[in-house]
């Protein structure tokens, strides 16, 4: 991690360097990865993790947990739209009534809405 940080740190100081014409910069003038610079970069991941990863992360747990509390009787919406109630559970699959005689089986992971429990 390290390396790709001052990797970019040193592309940025080239890069500014090149925009000057090349004369009028003196050479390592963008210094060695000043505590500014690298103290940015650190900020910079803090706001993406809070911005991308973090949400994902709750989002995935939520689900996670909806699917882990999934009972017989409950009625629940696939995420290809299909409406139905579940009958069996299996390991990492459910059956869902969703007409008189027909029964699908589909993933877990793929109920996107637990309804309500019917009676």
């Amino acid at each position: 991690m390290i390396n790709i940080i001052n990797f970019l740190i040193a592309q940025g100081c080239d890069l500014a360097s090149g925009l000057g014409g090349g004369e009028g910069a003196a050479p390592g003038a963008c210094g060695q990865g000043s505590p500014s610079s690298l103290l940015f970069i650190v900020i910079l991941f803090a706001i993406m993790y809070f911005l991308f990863f973090r949400p994902t992360q709750v989002q995935q747990k939520k689900h996670k947990e909806m699917i882990e509390s999934l009972q017989k009787g409950d009625k629940v919406i696939s995420s290809g739209g299909i409406h139905g109630k579940v009958t069996q559970i299996k390991d990492s699959t459910v059956k869902l009534k969703i007409a008189d005689n027909t029964e699908i089986e589909i993933e877990k992971g793929m109920i996107r809405t637990v309804l309500r429990k019917e009676s």
